[in-house]
């Protein structure tokens, strides 16, 4: 049986969510409304263990000051639940929104798939103004949401036997949607349900996890809009819920181009470096199907992962031909925890996707 909304708690004040998204110039810019990392998911001895930042992250060859460039609101959204194909969602005002009256998005009924990223533009088309705000994610049968409202469908996941799971995300406040800032929300973890059980599944969705127990949580930042006009500038978002903290290193397409650390010591929710890593010009990356992105273990040093750039481009809606110098992209590491099976299990597997840091 799939379950009914169920709420996630919000762990952490405001002010200190408005201070992370702040830009300050730390190695790690954290999210401070998802759940504190699954201490099954933290790596021993690596920076103090889950939640813990570090001023080892890589900033070779970052460019420009501590000052962001200006610009508008933007919202980019991410979906990386790991249990569910696609999801939508319903932004809610808090705390009295009931949804009546409120579409849910993305707009169609196929809803965002899993590790793709979407621009929610205007953003008032689906973020109340002037509100702090509660997104529910919808997962299931979403073409059972056609048609419907926001208050009819979390009715209809709340009914015997529901066609679709809603579950209610931590409330992101709102001075955050008033930033003059590039503003990114993933939704991360599983949200469990009939048949989602299997023997490696907090590797898959995070500590403590079981079908009757979902785990799903929101990474929230905000990327960096810095650049540098002959280097590409990259950042890492950690948005897998059951994934230790890593070292994030990208191999490039060319053999004389020595493999670059772009993060390190990354831990769930965090985005990083910041400024961000501007050591690669496009001509460095060579031929991006020879590019991968790998996760290691910060402490034995041993790769976890890797993720070929050809995978990453595929979740992305981004091209190769798009990757130039002057601009700056973010990867977003979803799924379950690297090295982790799919085989015989519900979930998907470790993964990036690729977005603009200034869409």
């Amino acid at each position: 049986m799939l379950h009914s909304v169920r709420p996630i708690g919000w762990a952490c004040p405001a002010a200190i969510l408005l201070a992370a998204l702040g830009g300050a110039g730390c190695a790690q810019d954290h999210d401070l409304l998802s759940r504190d990392p699954p201490a099954a998911a933290s790596t021993s001895g690596a920076g103090g263990g889950p939640g813990a930042t570090s001023s080892s992250a890589s900033t070779s060859g970052a460019g420009g000051g501590d000052a962001e460039p200006p610009g508008p609101t933007k919202l980019t959204v991410v979906n990386g639940v790991a249990d569910r194909d696609a999801v939508r969602f319903c932004f809610l005002d808090y705390p009295d929104g009931t949804g009546a009256g409120v579409d849910p998005w993305p707009g169609d009924g196929a809803g965002l798939p899993f590790a793709r990223a979407r621009v929610v533009e205007p953003l008032g088309a689906a973020i109340p103004e002037g509100t702090s705000v509660r997104a529910h994610v919808i997962a299931g049968d979403l073409g059972a949401t056609e048609g419907l409202d926001c208050a009819e469908i979390l009715a209809l996941a709340a009914e015997a036997a529901p066609p679709v799971v809603a579950v209610a995300l931590p409330v992101v406040p709102a001075p955050v949607f008033v930033e003059e800032k590039s503003l990114l929300l993933v939704a991360t973890g599983c949200l469990g349900g009939e048949g989602h059980t299997h023997d490696l599944e907090e590797q898959a969705c995070g500590d403590g996890y079981t079908a009757d127990t979902p785990t799903a949580g929101l990474v929230a930042a905000a990327m960096s809009r810095r650049t540098s006009f002959d280097r590409i500038a990259l950042q890492v978002a950690h948005a897998s819920a059951a994934t230790p903290v890593v070292d994030v290193r990208l191999t490039p397409g060319r053999s004389s181009v020595s493999d670059v650390t772009l993060a390190r010591q990354l831990s769930y929710g965090a985005l990083s470096p910041s400024p961000p890593f501007t050591g690669l010009g496009r001509g460095d990356l060579g031929a991006p199907e020879d590019i991968a992105v790998h996760a290691y273990d910060p402490v034995e040093g041993n790769r976890l992962a890797s993720v070929p750039m050809r995978e990453i481009l595929a979740n992305s809606d981004l091209v190769a031909t798009s990757l130039t110098n002057g601009r700056g992209v973010v990867l977003v590491a979803v799924g379950a925890a690297p090295g982790t099976t799919e085989r015989g299990g519900f979930w998907r597997p470790h993964t990036y996707t690729l977005l603009w840091a200034d869409p």
